[in-house]
């Protein structure tokens, strides 16, 4: 988003919430701006306005790239745990455990990639565990990896940078400390 994005954005949130008098300052502008620039000002729009037609009071920064987050999942198809783990089910009939290649190009890389953090397809094809077990683990991963890439979007690329910056001598100084200990 530019900053005129951002400040035709910030007159529509005022023009759709006259009760709540929002007049944005140089502040607030300058603070959207460095909040919203990584993402795209077409899909920011349409999200907001889909929060306008929703919502009794004016979005938020973190309530706008939670639709934008949301909005990119579901463009991308992405499926609930439960709908995976009933392709994943359906796979397993389908191809069986000698047909890995085929049943990961049928599951699709989400998919795939939560079947492979709990062992693999060949693994899942041939455990003797309660399918209550394997839909537990399953779901559990999925969900993480969709709260992951949900975050990535939700946290500004500038903030995710910062962060790197900032902790990554840190995590090395208590790493360093935690060895001296030993």
């Amino acid at each position: 988003m530019t900053r005129e994005d951002v400040k035709k954005l910030l007159a529509l949130i005022a023009v759709a919430y006259p009760q709540s008098k929002f007049e944005p300052s140089q502040m607030t502008l300058d603070l959207w701006v460095d909040m919203l620039s990584d993402l795209p000002g077409e899909v920011v729009a349409a999200s907001t306005k889909r929060m306008i037609a929703t919502l009794k009071y004016p979005p938020t920064i973190a309530d706008i790239r939670g639709a934008v987050a949301q909005a990119t999942q579901d463009a991308r198809g992405m499926l609930s745990a439960g709908e995976a783990w009933a392709k994943v089910k359906k796979a397993i009939g389908r191809f069986g455990s000698y047909r890995g290649d085929e049943a990961r190009a049928w599951l699709g890389e989400d998919v795939w990639r939560a079947v492979e953090f709990i062992g693999g397809w060949r693994d899942l094809c041939l455990s003797d565990d309660p399918e209550t077990v394997r839909s537990a683990q399953f779901e559990r991963r999925y969900d993480a990896m969709a709260a992951q890439q949900s975050a990535r979007i939700q946290i500004p690329a500038s903030v995710r940078d910062d962060m790197a910056r900032l902790v990554g001598p840190l995590t090395a100084r208590f790493a360093l400390e935690a060895g001296d200990g030993a």
